[in-house]
């Protein structure tokens, strides 16, 4: 069902040059919880909440969605989510993350999309990381 909201959505948007593709807020509130989740966090839990990132209604890295987890209200997650193909990344500390949630969410992505995978190397560059260390390291 998600999936084919994010195709509806993507149909509805593509005579508009400036939005190509588009998360809804609810799957990224979802992709973030997996993220967390996997690297041993509770959104759910006392003191520990996800919140978007968005400075003056944009987005801090462009063609991304991005959101925080925080902890006593100090930031200590930073996911990222690329629209176009559904990696998870962390820019604050320039790594990927490849849990196998993730991994099957961002294979459901680019099929609903129709993309292309982008390389490890190109999404570094994109989030302004030298280069990007896998999570689990394999």
């Amino acid at each position: 069902m998600i999936i084919e909201s994010i195709i509806c959505l993507a149909l509805c948007f593509q005579g508009d040059p400036i939005v190509k593709r588009f998360l809804p807020t609810s799957e990224v509130v979802r992709v973030a919880t997996m993220a967390a989740l996997d690297e041993g966090f509770n959104p759910a839990a006392h003191g520990i909440y996800l919140h978007e990132l968005r400075k003056n209604g944009k987005e801090p890295i462009p063609g991304y969605t991005s959101i925080g987890l925080y902890k006593d209200a100090h930031l200590i997650r930073y996911y990222s989510i690329r629209v176009e193909t559904g990696d998870v990344v962390d820019p604050m500390v320039c790594k990927i993350f490849r849990y196998p949630d993730l991994v099957k969410f961002k294979k459901e992505t680019m099929r609903a999309f129709g993309t292309q995978e982008a390389s490890i190397e190109a999404i570094a560059i994109e989030i302004g990381c030298d280069n990007l260390g896998i999570v689990p390291s394999k």
